[in-house]
């Protein structure tokens, strides 16, 4: 890979990530000091600092639950589709390597490390010194839940990974359906597309701008085009990965501004 495609790759992670402060902090109680200075007072700030974990009552979490019955409808919007995009795997993999430009390479290279932990981690390194050096802790607060739900998001590929155990694109040319569960395969689902979407909606998640998501979920899905224009992927591991990344990386980053992590 040439080095400015490895800097626009490292450019990009830190643009993005320098672009998330924490905006939304999840509510407090109604009867809390927060909300009544907030009554008070006509000129209160529009964003609240997190709280700490004791202000979330059990009748808060009883009013905003985790897990709510749009999960199941995503669960079950992402079988349906995974098992779409399996009648598609085949096709996929013949067109594949039709993508052989320059132009299409250098994409793909660039995209692949947009989901690569070697990149991302030491992005994530840069920013948080960045925040240290300006002595932002709203960023720095921020940072560690977006790490956390990339984290979370990567760590739930991997589980999947080993259980399912499916061998990839050019372990079994034309055959997709060859699973081996703790075989050591680890096609389904895509690790990379799993990181880079967790890494997307967490900082969708942590950021109000509303040019965020047209731009990171975009950037989300060259990294899982990549994977089956590289051949390292069946496009039915691409859709898996992307769908248990962002749904895993925002419940992290729920459960870290709830405070449940710092009890």
């Amino acid at each position: 890979m040439r080095p400015p495609l490895r800097a626009l790759a490292v450019l990009t992670l830190l643009s993005l990530l320098r672009s998330a402060p924490a905006i939304a902090a999840p509510l407090p109680d109604a009867g809390s000091p927060a909300i009544a200075a907030s009554a008070d007072s006509s000129a209160a700030p529009r964003t609240l600092p997190p709280p700490s974990p004791a202000t979330w009552s059990h009748a808060t979490r009883a009013e905003h639950p985790l897990f709510t019955r749009g999960d199941a409808w995503f669960a079950a919007a992402s079988v349906a589709s995974v098992a779409l995009a399996t009648r598609l795997d085949r096709w996929a993999e013949d067109e594949a390597p039709e993508n052989d430009g320059a132009f299409a390479v250098g994409v793909s290279r660039t995209a692949e490390r947009l989901g690569n932990p070697l990149y991302i981690i030491p992005a994530l390194l840069a920013v948080r010194a960045a925040d240290a050096l300006e002595h932002r802790s709203d960023r720095a607060a921020s940072l560690v839940r977006i790490a956390e739900g990339a984290a979370a998001a990567g760590a739930a590929a991997g589980i999947v990974k080993v259980a399912v155990g499916r061998a990839r694109p050019y372990q079994s040319p034309g055959d997709q359906d060859v699973m081996r569960p703790f075989s050591g395969n680890s096609a389904f689902p895509s690790g990379h597309t799993a990181l880079a979407f967790g890494l997307a909606a967490a900082i969708d998640q942590e950021t109000s701008a509303r040019w965020v998501p047209w731009v990171v979920y975009p950037l989300a899905g060259l990294v899982g085009w990549s994977r089956v224009r590289d051949g390292e992927h069946w496009s039915s591991d691409v859709v898996a990965g992307a769908a248990l990344g962002a749904w895993t990386a925002r419940k992290a980053v729920t459960l870290a501004r709830r405070g449940i992590h710092s009890r």
